[in-house]
C-alpha cells in the first residue's frame, strides 16, 4: 500500500471510528462498525494499533471484536519467513506448526511443537512491517478526532520520541523477550503467569515461547466472587508490584493480551503476554508517588507540586494551577487511602477531577511526562478490568502485601529534588488584580467548524509565544498583524483582565485567542 492509500486509510478508520462513537441506535452503530471492520480488514502496524487502543480494556466494547478479527496471514506465507529470521528451517525447529487463529498489530502467533515434543507459541513478525510502522508514524497527524491535541502547551516531540522508542522495541523480539524475562524474574506474585521464553530459538522477527491457555476476561464473569477478587488482587498486585519495586510496568493491557483460569487445586491464576510495550520507571518518580501515598495514609502534609515534578510533571506548568492540586492529589490517590474494599462507585474520578480543575484539566494532562500516557493506560486497564470483575478489594492491603516494607522506607525517607528555579515565583499571584482572567483560550476553526478548542490557565497568557505550535507562530509573525511585544505589555498593564488577545487567518484556518 502506498503512502497515498495508507494516509486515506488512517485517516478513513479515524472518521469511521468517531461514527461508532456518535452512533445514538443499535442499527447505525452496527453499520459504523461494518465500515470499520471493512477498513482494518488488511491494517496492520501503527494503524492496528490505533484499533486495540480503541478496543479498551472491557470485554463488550464495539472495538474489541475488531482487533480479534483481523484475517491473519496463511502459513504458507509465514514459513518462510520463520526460516529466513532463524536461520534453520521449520522442519528443523518443529514437530508441527498450525495455522494462526488471530492477526495482531505487528506479527501473529502460531500453536506449535518443538522437536522436543513441547508445546510452544512461535511470534512472527510480519514482513517489512518495521517500514511500515515509520511511514505510518509520519502520517498519524492525520487520524482525525484521535488522540490529544499535537499542540497548544503539549509536548509533541516528547511525545513522538516516546511512541517511536516503544514502536522500535515492539518490533524486535529479542529486545521484547529480554524483558519479558526480566518481567517475570522481577515482579513476584502469586498467581501471575510469565510465559517462559525459549531463548535457544530467538531472532529480532522470531520469539518462541511457552504455551499458554486460558480464557478471556469477558468468560470468567459466572466464576464465584471470591475466584474473581483473587484474580483482581492477582491484577492490582502486579500493577503495584512491578511499579513500585521492578520500575518496570506492563503498558499494553488489551483484551488479547491476558488469560485467567484455575490450577488443578481451584486456584486462579493470570497469564499475562505480550511484553513487547514495558513502560520503565526511574527511582526517583516511582519512590515520589509511593511517598504522596504513604504521607497521605498518615496524614502528614503532601507538598503535591513538588511530588508532582518529581514524577516528572512540568513543574512551571502545574505552579500556575497548584491551589488544587493538593485535593487533586487525594482524589486520584482515593483508592489506596480508603481503609477497606475500595468500591469504584464512590470515586467518582472523572466528575471530581473536573470539579477540581474544571477548564484546566487539559493543562494537567499536558504537565505530564510522554511516558505518563502509557502508565495511565496502565492504570485505566486496570480499572476497567477490575470493573468487569464486579468485585471490590482492598487497594491498601494489598499494596502492603506486594510492595516490601524496605521499599516503602526507602519512599518515606525520598528526599523530594528542589523545584526548579523561579517555580515558587510563579506561583505567587498576588501579582495579579482581583478582575484578573482565569482562564486563556484558543478556539481554530476550519470550514465553519472548530477543530482546536482549549483552555489554560490565565496566566498562561504571559508565555503566549511559546504556547503557539511554531508552524503557526511563522505564519503570524510573516503577516505582520500580530505585535507579541505590545500585545504581552498590554496584558501586564491590564492585569491579564479578560479580553480578546489575537485573531488571525491563514487562509486555511482561522485562530482566536482570548483570556476570560
Amino acid at each position: 500500500m502506498n503512502l497515498g492509500k495508507k494516509a486515506l486509510q488512517v485517516a478513513k478508520i479515524g472518521l469511521a471510528a468517531r461514527r461508532i462513537s456518535k452512533a445514538r441506535t443499535a442499527s447505525d452503530k452496527a453499520q459504523a462498525r461494518d465500515a470499520l471492520a471493512a477498513l482494518f480488514s488488511d491494517a496492520k502496524g501503527v494503524t492496528m494499533k490505533v484499533g486495540q487502543l480503541l478496543a479498551g480494556h472491557g470485554g463488550d466494547n464495539e472495538f474489541t471484536d475488531l482487533v480479534t478479527s483481523v484475517e491473519p496471514l496463511p502459513l504458507g506465507e509465514i514459513e518462510p519467513l520463520v526460516a529466513e529470521s532463524l536461520g534453520r528451517s521449520v522442519d528443523d525447529l518443529f514437530v508441527d506448526i498450525e495455522e494462526s487463529q488471530a492477526a495482531a498489530s505487528l506479527g501473529q502467533v502460531h500453536k506449535a511443537h518443538l522437536k522436543d515434543g513441547r508445546e510452544v507459541a512461535v511470534k512472527v513478525r510480519y514482513p517489512g512491517i518495521a517500514d511500515a510502522v515509520d511511514a505510518e508514524l509520519k502520517l498519524a497527524g492525520l487520524m482525525p478526532g484521535l488522540g490529544p491535541v499535537k499542540k497548544w502547551g503539549f509536548d509533541l516531540d516528547g511525545y513522538k520520541t516516546t511512541l517511536k522508542a516503544n514502536m522500535d522495541r515492539e518490533l524486535d523480539y529479542t529486545s521484547e523477550a529480554r524483558r519479558q524475562i526480566e518481567f517475570g524474574q522481577r515482579v513476584n506474585v502469586p498467581g501471575l503467569v510469565v510465559p517462559k521464553v525459549h531463548e535457544d530459538v530467538l531472532s529480532d522477527g522470531v520469539l518462541v515461547q511457552e504455551w499458554q491457555s486460558g480464557l478471556p476476561l469477558s468468560k470468567i464473569s459466572g466464576w464465584p466472587e471470591a475466584d474473581r477478587m483473587a484474580v483482581a488482587r492477582i491484577l492490582l498486585g502486579t500493577l503495584l508490584n512491578s511499579l513500585f519495586e521492578a520500575g518496570r510496568v506492563h503498558g499494553d493491557p488489551h483484551p488479547g493480551n491476558s488469560y485467567y483460569r484455575k490450577t488443578a487445586r481451584g486456584q486462579a491464576e493470570v497469564v499475562l503476554m505480550d511484553y513487547g510495550c514495558i513502560v520503565d520507571v526511574d527511582d526517583t518518580a516511582r519512590l515520589a508517588l509511593l511517598k504522596m501515598i504513604l504521607g497521605l495514609r498518615k496524614g502528614e502534609p503532601v507538598d503535591a507540586l513538588q511530588g508532582f515534578s518529581a514524577m516528572g510533571f512540568e513543574a512551571e506548568k502545574l505552579a500556575l494551577i497548584a491551589e488544587p492540586l493538593a485535593a487533586v492529589t487525594n482524589v486520584l490517590l482515593l483508592p489506596f487511602l480508603h481503609d477497606g474494599d475500595f468500591d469504584f462507585a464512590d470515586w467518582s474520578l472523572k466528575n471530581r477531577f473536573e470539579a477540581l480543575l474544571g477548564e484546566n484539566r487539559w493543562w494537567f494532562r499536558s504537565a505530564g511526562p510522554p511516558t505518563l500516557l502509557l502508565l495511565l493506560r496502565a492504570f485505566q486497564g486496570l480499572v476497567q478490568q477490575l470493573e468487569q470483575l464486579q468485585v471490590s478489594i482492598n487497594w491498601w492491603q494489598v499494596l502492603t502485601d506486594h510492595v516490601t516494607a524496605q521499599t516503602r522506607k526507602q519512599a518515606e525517607n525520598l528526599n523530594l529534588p528542589d523545584l526548579p528555579e523561579g517555580v515558587m515565583q510563579t506561583n505567587v499571584a498576588t501579582d495579579l488584580s482581583a478582575k484578573a482572567a482565569q482562564h486563556l483560550k484558543v478556539v481554530v476553526t476550519r470550514d465553519g467548524e472548530n477543530v482546536v478548542e482549549i483552555a489554560m490557565p490565565g496566566r498562561a497568557a504571559r508565555n503566549i509565544e511559546n504556547l503557539i505550535p511554531e508552524d503557526v507562530l511563522a505564519q503570524i509573525e510573516a503577516s505582520g498583524e500580530v505585535d507579541f511585544a505590545a500585545i504581552k505589555k498590554h496584558l501586564e498593564e491590564t492585569g491579564l483582565s479578560p479580553q480578546d488577545i489575537f485573531t488571525f487567518d491563514n487562509g486555511e484556518k482561522q485562530y482566536r485567542v482570548w483570556l476570560e
